[in-house]
């Protein structure tokens, strides 16, 4: 209970930099470019920092480092206000802050996911569960970010709205800081001994990801379908309201997709017990990219929202289904790592198709843009289902690790008593 108040606490901080800050470099230097460069940054540095991250889980600890990254971004932006109030406002002050927080957030966010089996273990409850529930709390927070962040730049500006920021971080640290786990995930300690270099252990996570056949070719696809998806909410979806001037519609549509991916999550533990994963994976898959079909057909505003609503509940099983696939195909002390990288490779992806996105609407247009976008990725969704490698993953449990062996020191931990770690 504690990790997701922790993990909807940093969803709400993190989704509020996403409003706060491209609208603080506009009001400072008034330029789009500026503010989009700046804001694209952010994704750059998530890329690079990702993997090293879930090096630094998997040799210090799940919940250390969580709890340092929610100290660090906190008092990265709570030092905004005050820098800017003492030396007046400065383009150059808020680059570094929002560098920083790209720097300190993804560390928090691979830690929690890596804890979602410490704790699971800890209350007895199924991974099934637990990755439900823990995908379906923080959707809520991602919903909830930019709204918070909106009011707050209403009421207090851009500045001072980092203080609400800082204060998410700070929540979110206070109650990660009372969650109790054992060291121990099914029978394993979930940290692994350094054996040779930090890039070289961070390296051996991507290792163990290109190995895994099966999982590379979901995360693939699931990339591909991202550098769909995030671009059209992002750009193609913008540029139509906008012309039609219905930013209201916007809000609307982009609310059911994420309530419906939140509610999904929810079902995921439902779906668990009755199907096995290649078929929730083959289900959701072709469900989802049938119903985008539909939304390119840009439908009345009210029924564009029941058909975004049905997308997200469709793709909704999916996220709890990767991390279960991970808590369980890795050993616990390189889950850290693995998460990390498959967290890179998602954070990159929009940010290489955006541009070409872009561009394309630009010369042709919303509704052909999408049109075309979405029949490619149904035609790749037809091909991903139907590839044998998927049932690989109701097959076995584990896949066999070709990296260097995990050599782990016995830890004398009681594993009938959380502790603290």
């Amino acid at each position: 209970m504690l990790l997701e108040v922790s993990s909807v606490f940093e969803a709400i901080a993190g989704g509020m930099t996403y409003i706060i800050v491209p609208w603080l470099i506009l009001d400072l230097t008034g330029s789009p470019l500026i503010a989009g460069l700046v804001t694209a940054s952010k994704g750059v540095i998530a890329f690079v920092i990702f993997p090293l991250a879930g090096t630094f889980v998997d040799r210090i600890g799940r919940r250390r480092v969580a709890i340092t990254s929610d100290i660090l971004a906190a008092v990265t932006a709570m030092a905004f206000p005050l820098v800017t109030a003492a030396f007046g406002p400065s383009v150059g002050v808020a680059i570094v802050v929002t560098v920083l927080g790209a720097m300190f957030e993804p560390p928090g966010f691979t830690a929690r996911k890596s804890l979602v089996a410490n704790t699971a273990e800890a209350s007895n409850m199924t991974l099934e569960r637990a990755n439900g529930i823990h995908e379906s709390i923080r959707g809520l927070g991602l919903i909830g970010g930019p709204a918070v962040g909106a009011l707050a730049l209403a009421a207090i500006g851009p500045q001072n709205a980092y203080w609400v920021v800082g204060i998410g971080f700070t929540l979110s640290f206070l109650a990660i800081s009372f969650v109790r786990i054992t060291h121990v995930v099914g029978g394993e300690s979930d940290v692994d001994v350094p054996l040779q270099s930090f890039f070289r252990d961070t390296i051996d996570g991507i290792k163990a990801l290109v190995r895994d056949r099966a999982l590379l070719v979901l995360i693939t696809f699931w990339v591909v379908l991202d550098m769909v998806y995030l671009p059209s909410e992002e750009i193609v979806l913008p540029v139509y309201f906008e012309g039609k001037g219905d930013p209201l519609g916007l809000g609307i549509i982009v609310s059911a997709m994420l309530l419906g991916v939140v509610v999904g999550s929810l079902f995921f533990e439902f779906l668990a017990r009755r199907w096995s994963l290649p078929v929730i994976i083959r289900v959701s898959v072709l469900t989802c990219c049938t119903v985008m079909l539909t939304m390119a057909l840009f439908p009345p505003v009210w029924l564009f929202a029941i058909i975004g609503f049905a997308m997200g509940l469709s793709w909704g099983p999916m996220n709890p289904v990767l991390s279960l696939l991970i808590q369980r195909r890795f050993p616990a002390s390189i889950q850290g790592r693995v998460f990390g990288v498959q967290l890179a490779i998602f954070s990159a992806a929009p940010a290489i198709a955006l541009p070409f996105v872009g561009a394309l609407v630009e010369a042709f247009g919303a509704q052909p843009v999408y049109f075309v976008l979405v029949v490619s990725t149904f035609v790749l969704a037809l091909a991903v289902v139907f590839l044998p490698v998927l049932n690989d993953f109701g097959r076995s449990s584990t896949v066999p690790m070709k990296v260097r062996p995990m050599k782990v020191k016995p830890m004398k931990v009681k594993t009938s008593k959380a502790e603290p770690r």
